[in-house]
């Protein structure tokens, strides 16, 4: 999900537009906008369809949207179909039009593999595809054609597929109107008759899905024969036939998805000891599971059993990163709240056509259960919610118990709870058919309350997009007033208070961490050493000595404070003592104070008190004033690579695998002074290994593998808190040791991983939020970048991506 741009609206019809859908790579022309919206009071939580703004000011286009609005809206009312979105409401041709759907958690089918890192598994593709060919056929049946199916309609949620767009392809253009190159399905995506005009007829749906499921299974657009799993050769490629003729249709698209699959029994039922698992032997539409009787070799899943595409959306079709994404998403939900607007009365307004009025209850269910909309009338099975609470359904469609929206959304926003991974899932989003807002309610909605929930992260005040790769480093604040940011080719500096850019350097080529120095200067490393005025981003210096080919070529830097910098400079790798040096370097009179030999391969340094401890093999320190070498010691267990910092007085501190060492800067050759054991466990019962401590007054703080945040006594090693959350990446592999910060005052802890930002109470290490923001700005085939993050007293500047937010930590 995303903020609102400015562009965006803020209310459509009675609901207050609060985020965005991020829509995944869906072509470089969508012709729709998705966002997440709240009716007054936050009673439903919805999902809002609107032309795209290069759209929304063509009269026609506007009609031939809201009729195909309409046009789902009946559909869905007549005959709800399994995986067909629900469209509730919709505005009017006169205005910017949209249509409405119940929320709930699901990914863009692009999001889903940028997610996964790449192509989705068979057994995956086999349920999406067989759940969609399933809802086609009914709709074919009844005489009408979906004209919509591309990547970026087809959503991923925890029980299953839903597919959106209907109509997108008539909405593009009329008949008989070329529709290459205009907003909407891309041209891949479109079966060649409607490309050139045709009108859309359900074969065509079928062509469209069969180029679905080739995208997911192959993570591209129409690939080659040859590249799909051989599983699925025979069934995907005559979808995909130019003559619609020579396509199947799509009850036998659905049957060939779910012939001959084998799977076990449903969960809870029974089955006789002897004999291979039940065997789904024909497709058919999805109805909810009956007891499979006890029986002898060979059952078969005919008339009893789970059949079609809801035997394939059995536990485990979905991987655990789409879970994880999803589970994400829920909790970005929870936090998401209302921008402030100007005040409007809401107290004689009236309510926009169709939507709920007093006395009125609205026109569709908003709980969502058990990943699908069950047949009506069926018992549905007590879902568990985190804390014990238990919602069920009696046959009626009553509720047994009916917990708010507030305490199902929680348990969301807790990472995983209400999670079985493998899509067993329950996704709850809103109350089932809240009662219609009271004058009050509607009247509390205008005014826009700014109150979060405890553990809801706070509304970024800005966000500032990026243009080309995302920055490797963290982002530099200068005087609380500027946030530099960096990648590979451009340096940018943007207000801290409006995220406006203010300047733009791109004659450099950074490479490493920016450092502040002086009253008004950033240092740049890249191609030598430069210092960039940090309120104008101009060149203050930039030595032809210190750059490539120059007499003293920079090599890394090691420290910075006030006007002075210390850098390594000359040979590089791990040449003699005479070919590198260390400098102390004067920046405001531009003056070298000292140089002296440094032996290759020391690139990290410290500073104490009055030394410079520069960190290779062994430790070197030297005297700040006059660079003379004081002492060379190593430190038991310290070896290359592992992460350092010190107290900046007489304590080196080190993360050494899974402990967090103390050592007296005095004393090298010994063992340390304390020693503490990471709290986190990193999988399979393995403790974690610790990452880079950072230290604000007498504390140090760090993070370990498992997600374990530690607040220790820098001379004694004394814990003065440790706490462990079961936070969603652990069920992720691979992950990252999450990279520390605290702000100037000692306040705040953050926390910053691949998924997400995290705040502790620095007193007592209490989670204050958890800030996540996936789709926002991920490179294509992979999920968003790690976090970036640099603090003030009052902001945390959060790099996701090639997205910037200012997120206020009061």
């Amino acid at each position: 999900m995303e903020p609102l741009s400015e562009d965006d609206p803020r209310r459509l019809g009675p609901y207050h537009l609060i985020a965005r859908l991020a829509p995944g790579d869906d072509g470089p022309r969508a012709a729709a906008r998705l966002f997440l919206a709240r009716s007054a009071g936050g009673v439903r939580t919805v999902l809002i369809s609107t032309p795209s703004a290069e759209l929304a000011d063509d009269a026609a286009y506007r009609g031939r949207f809201l009729t195909e609005a309409e046009n789902a809206r009946r559909l869905g009312g007549a005959r709800p179909l399994a995986c067909l979105t629900p469209v509730e409401i919709s505005g009017s041709a006169s205005d910017l039009p949209w249509s409405a759907f119940p929320y709930r958690p699901m990914l863009p089918l692009p999001s889903v593999l940028q997610v996964c890192g790449g192509p989705l598994p068979v057994r995956t593709v086999r349920a999406l595809g067989a759940a969609l060919a399933e809802t086609l056929a009914e709709i074919h049946e009844a005489g009408l054609t979906h004209a919509g199916i591309t990547p970026g309609t087809v959503f991923v949620a925890g029980g299953g597929p839903w597919l959106g767009g209907f109509g997108a392809v008539r909405t593009a253009g009329p008949d008989g109107q070329t529709r290459m190159g205009l907003s909407g399905p891309a041209a891949d995506d479109l079966p060649p008759e409607q490309a050139v005009g045709g009108r859309p007829r359900p074969l065509g749906d079928v062509y469209a899905l069969g180029a679905v499921l080739a995208y997911a299974v192959t993570g591209r657009r129409l690939p080659d024969a040859g590249d799909l799993p051989q599983e699925l050769r025979s069934i995907v490629l005559p979808c995909l036939a130019p003559d619609p003729a020579d396509r199947p249709t799509a009850a036998a698209l659905a049957d060939g998805l779910t012939r001959g699959v084998r799977l076990p029994p449903p969960a809870g039922v029974t089955v006789g000891p002897s004999g291979p698992a039940p065997t789904v032997l024909d497709g058919g539409p999805a109805r909810p599971p009956a007891p499979v009787p006890s029986g002898g070799p060979g059952s078969t899943a005919l008339d009893g059993g789970t059949r079609g595409a809801a035997a394939l959306l059995s536990p485990g079709w979905l991987s655990a990163p789409v879970v994880v994404a999803l589970a994400e998403q829920s909790s970005a939900t929870l936090a998401a709240e209302v921008e402030p607007a100007e005040a409007e009365s809401t107290a004689d307004a009236p309510l926009e056509e169709g939507a709920p009025g007093p006395g009125e209850a609205p026109g569709a269910p908003e709980l969502i259960a058990a990943g699908r909309g069950d047949t009506p009338g069926a018992p549905h099975a007590p879902t568990r919610l985190s804390g014990g609470v238990t919602a069920a359904r009696s046959p009626s469609g009553q509720d047994a118990a009916r917990p708010s929206r507030r305490t199902l959304l929680i348990g969301a926003a807790g990472g995983t709870a209400g999670i079985a991974l493998g899509g067993g899932a329950t996704w709850m989003a809103t109350d089932e058919d809240p009662p219609p807002p009271t004058t009050a309610e509607r009247l509390a909605a205008a005014t826009h309350s700014r109150r979060r929930l405890a553990g809801a992260p706070p509304t970024p005040l800005w966000r500032h997009d990026l243009t080309g790769g995302p920055p490797t480093h963290p982002p530099l604040i200068w005087a609380d007033k500027v946030a530099v940011v960096a990648n590979d080719t451009t340096v940018i500096g943007v207000d801290l208070h409006t995220g406006k850019r203010l300047w733009a350097q791109d004659q450099l080529r950074p490479k490493g961490r920016l450092l502040s120095v002086g009253k008004d200067s950033i240092l740049v490393p890249g191609d030598g050493l430069a210092a960039l005025s940090a309120g104008t981003g101009d060149i203050q210096w930039w030595p032809k000595s210190f750059r490539r080919g120059g007499r003293t070529p920079y090599a890394a830097l090691l420290a910075a404070e006030g006007g002075t910098v210390w850098l390594a400079a000359g040979g590089q790798g791990s040449g003699s003592a005479g070919d590198r040096v260390v400098i102390a370097y004067n920046l405001t009179g531009r003056n070298e104070l000292w140089r002296g030999p440094l032996p290759g391969g020391f690139d990290e340094g410290y500073l104490t008190q009055d030394a410079l401890v520069v960190r290779g093999d062994t430790f070197l320190a030297f005297d700040r004033g006059r660079g003379t070498r004081r002492w060379k010691r190593s430190y038991e267990g310290v070896t290359g690579g592992r992460p350092v910092t010190t107290d900046g007085r007489s304590t080196l501190i080190a993360a050494v695998s899974t402990t967090l060492r103390g050592y007296g800067l005095a004393h090298g050759g010994g063992g340390p002074e304390w020693s503490v054991r990471a709290k986190g466990e990193a999988g399979s019962g393995h403790t974690a290994d610790f990452g880079a401590p950072v230290v604000h007054d007498d504390v140090v703080y760090a993070s370990d593998g498992g997600y374990a945040v530690h607040a220790l006594s820098t001379a004694t090693g004394e814990v003065r808190w440790q706490r462990t959350y079961a936070f969603a990446m652990k069920t992720l592999s691979g992950a990252r040791t999450p990279d520390t910060a605290v702000d100037p005052s000692g306040r705040t802890v953050l926390t910053a991983n691949d998924v997400e930002v995290d705040a502790f109470d620095a007193e007592d290490g209490a989670l204050r939020w958890r800030f996540m923001d996936l789709g926002a700005a991920a490179d294509k085939g992979s999920v968003v970048a790690r976090r970036r993050v640099a603090v003030t007293d009052d902001l945390a500047v959060v790099v996701s991506g090639r997205s910037v937010y200012a997120l206020p930590l009061s």
